[in-house]
């Protein structure tokens, strides 16, 4: 395809349709990955049935992941806000994203032990891209929600990605020489958290006093630095992202003291609003595209073989069963539709592709990766559609009574319009 208005055309037809399939999404609760997804395995059909090759584009979608993601979860950070009466929340988020992601990883590995004449070990390296929630299709799939489940749900999916993307590079990390494997992993952690938090305060400070108009995609461009050169010398980068997002969206809680003086509360406000738009935008723009070249370029070969739909279908078996298990123990109210709210995406493809540059790759294992993909995105729709319902009779009995309430997950009811009066 050597003519670029050809190519203009084309990339400005997926964002309309993108758009388009949005806004379905907002109508149905069919989460608009699938028909991104289905929208490039037309596409390679279409240039099949012509005669014509198939572009190799895998190496742009590794490119395309790896900045969605950080797209995403700086979307996500800046999503979540940080109260007194929200603790119970983030410590119920992250004790099930990391119990969640372990146990399903060790499930899912036994599956892929027994079925694929696999040592133990390799089969726990396989699983770990198959056992991340995606958080890159559930921000965008869960704004129906109430409030409280809304927050959970993106604080969840976006510590999923960070853990399962720790874990992978944890698992092929090589200690130093005179290094043990847990000092290596324990200076990783150490080191990885200590530089996002400082990094984060004074990328905050400095991104304030910037006076020029230019200065958003200036900062864009600065994160993406250090999440590249963190994740080259295989440091947690990702925590970067998220401390600064949630810096940026929190500064009530992350500048007090003589720290307050530094900054200006209205001048906050104004930059973050702007800085909101900006990354959503960016983040729909690069999901398109990476959604699209992932059906482009999937292998439908294997993809009616009974195989690997069988091992698709004990795999999301032990995901969903795991999800509602755990999420019954941390969350004392309705688990319903959180416990089928745990899509693969993103993350998933990102890491299987590491897996595929660098690794043998078992049989069918492309074609087990997309089944459970379209499938758990299934499930969630199914949920959400199932859920509507109750949700929006509690948003609307809460409009009528001119306030905004919900049950929080240690069953006490908390008024959000209190809520945001004492902060």
């Amino acid at each position: 395809m050597d003519n670029p208005y050809v190519v203009i055309i084309l990339a400005s037809l997926l964002i309309v349709f993108s758009y388009i399939f949005t806004q379905i999404s907002r109508w149905t609760k069919i989460p608009s990955v699938i028909f991104l997804i289905g929208t490039g395995v037309a596409a390679q059909f279409a240039v099949k049935s012509m005669g014509m090759e198939v572009p190799n584009l895998s190496q742009h979608l590794g490119l395309l992941g790896i900045v969605g993601l950080m797209m995403i979860v700086l979307e996500g950070a800046l999503d979540i806000k940080i109260h007194r009466n929200k603790i119970k929340t983030i410590l119920a988020a992250f004790a099930t994203s990391v119990i969640i992601l372990g146990v399903t990883n060790v499930l899912i590995a036994c599956i892929l032990y027994f079925t694929q004449s696999i040592d133990f070990m390799t089969a726990f390296f396989y699983a770990i891209p198959l056992s991340v929630v995606s958080s890159a299709i559930v921000i965008p799939s869960v704004h129906t929600l109430i409030p409280r489940k809304k927050e959970f749900m993106i604080l969840e999916a976006t510590l999923s990605d960070i853990f399962g993307i720790m874990l992978f590079e944890f698992w092929i990390i090589e200690p130093h020489v005179g290094q043990t494997y847990f000092e290596a992993i324990s200076w990783n952690i150490l080191i990885s958290v200590g530089v996002s938090i400082a990094l984060s305060y004074l990328l905050v400070y400095v991104f304030l006093k910037i006076k020029t108009e230019i200065k958003f995609f200036l900062f864009l461009a600065i994160l993406a630095l250090l999440f590249s050169i963190g994740e080259y010398l295989h440091y947690s980068a990702l925590i970067i992202i998220l401390v600064f997002g949630l810096v940026l969206n929190n500064t009530h809680v992350f500048f007090r003291g003589f720290l307050k003086k530094l900054i200006n509360q209205e001048k906050v406000k104004e930059i973050r609003h702007e800085f909101v738009i900006i990354t959503n935008e960016s983040s729909f723009l690069i999901r398109t595209f990476f959604f699209v070249v992932f059906g482009l370029t999937m292998n439908l070969e294997g993809l009616f073989h009974p195989e690997p739909i069988i091992i698709a279908c004990l795999v999301m078996l032990v995901i969903f069963l795991t999800r509602a298990l755990n999420l019954k123990v941390f969350i004392k109210s309705t688990i319903f539709p959180q416990m089928l709210i745990a899509p693969r995406g993103l993350v998933t493809i990102l890491l299987f592709q590491k897996i595929v540059e660098h690794y043998d790759v078992i049989p069918f294992s492309e074609a087990i990766l997309a089944w459970v993909i379209i499938g758990t995105n299934i499930i969630m729709m199914i949920g959400l559609i199932s859920s509507g319902s109750s949700e929006d009779d509690i948003l609307r009995i809460n409009a009528t009574e001119g306030s905004s309430t919900d049950i929080d997950y240690d069953g006490e009811v908390t008024s959000l319009e209190d809520e945001s009066q004492s902060e």
